[in-house]
């Protein structure tokens, strides 16, 4: 039986336990649970917070450092040490200089195209020859040289990404260029595969978006072949030349090469950045993934793997050609930093940073050296059932989900020990405010964007990716901060309040990692990472306090030093995809709720146990903590809409403009589109209005679905403003013929493209009319055809018509010079004379980052797009091309 002594002292620490804390301590030991008046002052509170946000900085500090340093870009040719060859980033440089500012655009179908195949095909074959020169001088072992110059037919369907849109893609005279580096005839009977792309998109020079990837092949083909040959497996680089004009090439390579059934796995290199590190966002193997793992610089998560997944990131690569007619297994690799310059004329050497090359170029030599060398590439079986992340870009960590299934229960077992032993005192009111915090992050940062639209200052955040964690940072914490006040318990202490919330925290992430576990999402390692590092606080915490219902100061800094750590790394990532990328996913799309739901997950997964201590100094403290958190976000949000504009030079808004002249309708038009809800009309459209004297006439996507053909399925993400440029062309041109002619004047458009129909034949019995369209289109490239029908059959070896009336689009893309295309049709037909109604788009030749446009015939150096051109303001990037469109009745 306890003593009186014993009881008496157990009733005043329960009494303890029960009421607020009136006591106060030094700074250097610890801090009041709920300081008195008198004694809890201000500058107490600060020292507090001050101590712990600034830790966090620190934290958040060294990531950035560490996430955006690169190695040293290597100038000299050869190891000085060893004389043996090395990677050169200026080897890699010259490449692309020459691909982006000498030839510059290289369209499919244009003379840039030609002339940088034949470019590529002369260096390659010097680089062939000083292999054999090096051999002659008496070096062993190198590696056979082979190359090969494809030049391909063929069709395939693309389907897009999420839209649930899909296009059929022909292509003639595609071409690809192929080198393989191997031992024999024994390592060619199993090859790795490096590709990149070196034709550009129609706005773009393309001197990441791939010139990087090319030179990069090329100057690892020119290492590898001055050393000794490969032991195990051969290795084949594929520059192909049809990547943006939706993988034709890498399709035809992968469906038609002879090299083809030798190829067991694929490394991809691509681009839609200019800075920072190459990431590693797709991969389907494990054992390519844990060849990954030998890379000098590793820089990838599952996180990407699965968010890329999703189809939230609207971008693709010819990784998808090689997985689905190839069944191939891999990685894909991505510069992805910076993409505001992606597609975009601004896409040039000189904005590509220093050392990225060099990271780029290391980590794919160590890549192919591993897996020509030592990787066993038979059986290789695709999986999404692998763990892989990065350390702060040194090591590289991948483990099964069978690992990960065992580590994620002993990280639950410690959590629950943790509960068990009460260094854990969760309630279920605490464990409750952190889910609806966790909602209040992602809901309240919409409030703003309400204020901030009804200002008419949409996308405010575009020019800068930290700009949004300024503006919608702010309330996403006060948001969680009032939830903590809503739920702080006045019965409790103010020290249970802070155990029993950071004791939540613990609770939500294991149960998050539980969920996650169940459904096999393999990112789930983050909720592992998170749930251990409170576990691990609240067992220290036990360990410090000589009571058991409080938190040590310290322990703040332990439960939050991985996660905000790691955290943080990603969180650069998370910026610096999605900020960009709202830029080009469409007018209809709420890009600004999207950055605010963002922003307030980064807030809340920031560091989780700042909900717990915001309880430290009571109650009253914590309102008013909420008070200046929401004082400050209305002062910056006034200040940033007007200080701050959305876009500037090196962070555009992507305009398109497109001069159509309708053959059929007689009409010659000016289409400009935007590809965000930015501002558009006042800032931009009123002044091209002014230039041509004419108001223009807003066409909606959805009632106008062709007005973009010549770039189908990326229209569905546009919307326009028209100008009627008759007039202008009248005013401007000296032939009388043409500026006093009455007619429309698409008269004057010399070679236009034309569809004729052949072997037509109609079958009474089955109702089927039978025809084959033939179009030529002479100096035109990129034709469109469309059409509404119930088709039986067609030409395309890739895809069967669907069994039902449909609406069909067919893009065709010929490489340099392809004139022409044919395809058969048979469809259901009410009689002999029921024809099919086929509209015609094609992209002229000219322009494409030269001083160049398609003129009527005589009408003199007019310059329509020119106009356009000449007076872009520096805050818009512009992508320009002229098209025809005509109907045909066959």
């Amino acid at each position: 039986m306890a003593s009186p002594n014993a009881l008496k002292q157990r009733h005043q620490k329960q009494a303890s336990d029960r009421r607020p804390s009136s006591t106060t301590y030094d700074l250097s030991k610890d801090f009041p649970q709920k300081a008195h008046s008198s004694f809890s002052s201000l500058k107490t509170v600060l020292n507090a917070w001050g101590m712990f946000v600034g830790f966090l900085a620190l934290l958040s500090l060294i990531s950035y450092q560490l996430h955006y340093t690169l190695p040293t870009p290597v100038i000299e040719t050869s190891d000085p040490a060893t004389g043996l060859p090395q990677f050169s980033e200026q080897n890699v440089r010259k490449i692309v200089r020459h691909l982006s500012t000498d030839i510059g655009y290289r369209v499919v179908g244009t003379e840039q195209e030609l002339e940088t195949k034949q470019y590529l095909i002369k260096e390659l074959s010097d680089l062939k020859e000083q292999a054999r020169v090096h051999a002659l001088r008496g070096a062993e072992d190198l590696p056979q040289f082979d190359m090969w110059v494809q030049v391909g037919d063929g069709s395939h369907r693309f389907d897009f990404m999420s839209k649930g849109k899909f296009v059929m893609k022909m292509y003639t005279n595609m071409t690809n260029i192929i080198v393989r580096l191997s031992c024999g005839p024994e390592c060619d009977k199993s090859s790795i595969l490096l590709n990149s792309h070196y034709d550009t998109t129609l706005g773009s020079p393309g001197a990441a978006d791939d010139a990087l990837g090319v030179g990069v092949m090329m100057e690892i083909i020119r290492v590898m072949s001055l050393k000794a040959a490969p032991k195990r497996n051969s290795i084949v680089f594929l520059f192909n030349g049809g990547e943006e004009s939706l993988q034709d090439a890498s399709h035809s390579f992968i469906t038609n090469h002879e090299l083809k059934d030798n190829i067991k796995a694929v490394v991809n290199l691509e681009a839609c950045g200019t800075t920072g590190p190459e990431i590693l966002f797709q991969a389907n193997s494990r054992e390519m993934i844990d060849a990954y793992g030998t890379v000098p610089y590793p820089h990838g998560t599952v996180l990407a793997n699965d968010l890329f997944a999703t189809g939230l990131i609207l971008s693709d690569t010819d990784f998808r050609q090689f997985v689905d007619h190839g069944n191939l297994t891999g990685l894909d690799m991505a510069v992805y930093k910076n993409s505001y310059l992606y597609h975009t004329h601004l896409d040039l050497d000189e904005y590509m940073e220093a050392g990225l090359p060099q990271h780029m170029g290391e980590n794919t030599l160590a890549l192919a050296t591993y897996l020509s060398e030592k990787a066993d590439l038979s059986g290789l079986e695709s999986t999404s059932s692998v763990v892989f992340f990065d350390l702060f870009g040194k090591y590289f960590v991948s483990y099964s989900w069978t690992t990960a299934i065992r580590i994620h229960l002993v990280v639950m077992s410690v959590a629950l020990l943790a509960v068990i032993t009460q260094a854990s005192r969760p309630t279920v009111r605490a464990t409750f405010s952190i889910l609806l915090s966790f909602i209040a992050a992602l809901i309240l940062p919409n409030l703003s964007v309400i204020f901030l639209q009804s200002l008419g200052k949409p996308m405010q955040w575009f020019s800068h990716e930290w700009l949004s964690c300024l503006l919608f940072g702010p309330i996403a914490l006060a948001g969680m901060f009032l939830v903590q006040l809503f739920f702080h318990d006045k019965k409790a202490s103010t020290a249970a309040n802070e155990l029993s919330t950071l004791s939540a925290v613990q609770v939500f992430f294991t149960l998050c990692l539980a969920g996650a576990s169940y459904t096999g999402f393999a990112s789930s390692y983050v909720f592992a990472l998170y749930s251990l590092s409170a576990t691990i606080g609240l067992f220290y915490n036990q360990k410090r306090v000589d009571e058991v219902n409080r938190v040590d100061y310290t322990a703040y800094f332990v439960t939050a030093m991985m996660p905000t750590a790691y955290f943080s790394f990603v969180c650069f990532s998370l910026l610096d995809i999605f900020i960009p990328l709202t830029g080009r996913i469409g007018v209809d799309a709420p890009v600004d709720h999207i950055v605010a739901v963002l922003t307030g997950f980064i807030v809340f997964v920031f560091c989780p146990p700042v909900l717990a201590f915001a309880h430290r100094f009571g109650r009253g403290m914590l309102k008013k903590l909420v008070v200046f958190l929401l004082v400050a976000h209305v002062l910056i949000l006034l200040v940033t809409s007007i200080f701050i504009q959305p876009y500037d030079e090196l962070h555009p808004k992507r305009v398109f403009a497109q001069h159509l002249r309708n053959l059929t309708s007689g009409e010659s038009m000016m289409y400009i589109a935007h590809a965000d809800p930015g501002p558009f009309y006042d800032a931009y459209v009123s002044d091209v209005e002014d230039l041509f004297a004419t108001k223009s006439v807003f066409r909606s996507p959805s009632n106008n679905p062709g007005d973009w053909n010549a770039i189908y399925p990326f229209n569905q993400f546009l919307e326009s403003y028209v100008i009627d440029t008759t007039p202008y062309i009248k005013g401007q041109t000296a032939n009388k013929t043409i500026s006093e002619h009455s007619g429309p004047l698409t008269t004057f458009v010399h070679q236009a493209p034309r569809l004729l129909a052949e072997s037509v034949s109609y079958d009474a019995k089955t109702g089927v009319r039978k025809l084959t369209v033939l179009c030529t289109h002479p100096d035109y490239i990129w034709t469109v055809a469309s059409f509404d029908t119930h088709l039986v059959s067609w030409s395309l070896e890739s895809s069967e018509p669907f069994d039902h009336p449909s609406h069909y689009v067919i893009r065709h893309v010929g490489g340099h010079v392809s004139d022409g295309w044919k395809l058969d049709l048979e469809y259901k037909a009410s009689g002999p004379d029921d024809k099919l109604m086929i509209e015609l788009t094609a992209m002229e030749t000219e322009g494409f980052g030269r001083d160049a446009e398609r003129e009527l015939i005589g009408s003199g150096d007019i310059g329509v797009m020119r106009k356009i051109l000449t007076t872009r303001p520096p805050w818009v990037a512009l992508t320009y091309f002229g098209t025809t469109v005509s109907r045909f009745h066959l």
